[in-house]
């Protein structure tokens, strides 16, 4: 790796950073929507995972919820958990151009959601064969893009979590999702003593970008600086489908 794309992946993680500390979430998201500007998505997808997996073990043991949230969300963490497997499998195997475009369209649909406010509501009676479903298909993102969870952060809003047990669920399913695709990774050779170093090195500007992301959030209008982040990010999204497809 060349010192622009080194310093490139190191600025991807700070905006992933800034972007969990501000809004919870997002740093997958992010740092891979930018790397994949100057790196192949195959590339780009593994250097995630120190970032991930520390930060998310960070939020999931915070709040103190973590058996009852086990309990109640069990079926949907189990099928995320197959749903990684298959879709690390999957990134081995299918074109790189067909993965851009697939990102683009799921960075595009999340902010498009958040910028409309789009609100879903499902009840208790339907978590049986509703939360499966979403473990699976967010899975099967989470392995072939990148973007961890983006169904569930749909999901859980629709439940109506209290933002603690919310932000708590969210870590639990990234952590164990992380987990999963940690091992799907070594099992396809996608971890190299090249890529794991560079990883660990994106931790710094992740954790850095955080405390800055927490460091706005405290100090300016926290919905609109949102909104110009979605914005930026569905740019981003529709340069990616724009790279997948080939288009001018």
């Amino acid at each position: 790796m060349d010192a622009f794309s080194f310093a490139m992946v190191m600025v991807a993680f700070f905006a992933g950073g800034v972007v969990k500390g501000v809004l919870g979430l997002g740093l997958p998201l992010v740092s891979v929507a930018v790397m994949s500007s100057v790196l192949p998505i195959r590339v780009a997808i593994p250097l995630l995972l120190v970032p991930v997996i520390v930060t998310n073990v960070m939020q999931a043991v915070r709040g103190g919820r973590l058996k009852a949230l086990l309990r109640r969300y069990w079926s949907m963490l189990l099928m995320s958990g197959i749903g990684v497997w298959l879709g690390t499998m999957a990134l081995y195997a299918v074109d790189p151009s067909f993965l851009l475009a697939a990102l683009g369209v799921v960075v595009c649909c999340y902010t498009a959601i958040n910028l409309f406010a789009v609100q879903f509501s499902i009840g208790e009676r339907s978590i049986p064969v509703v939360a499966p479903a979403v473990g699976l298909i967010s899975g099967l993102l989470s392995g072939t893009t990148g973007s961890l969870g983006v169904p569930i952060v749909i999901y859980l809003q629709a439940l109506g979590l209290h933002k603690d047990a919310f932000v708590q669920a969210l870590g639990i399913a990234f952590l164990l999702t992380g987990t999963v695709w940690t091992a799907a990774l070594v099992w396809q050779g996608g971890l190299t003593t090249t890529n794991v170093p560079i990883s660990a090195a994106g931790l710094i500007p992740a954790l850095i970008g955080m405390r800055s992301g927490q460091f706005l959030r405290d100090r300016l209008s926290q919905e609109r600086f949102r909104t110009g982040l979605l914005i930026f990010l569905f740019l981003i999204g529709l340069n990616l489908i724009r790279k997948g497809l080939g288009l001018f």
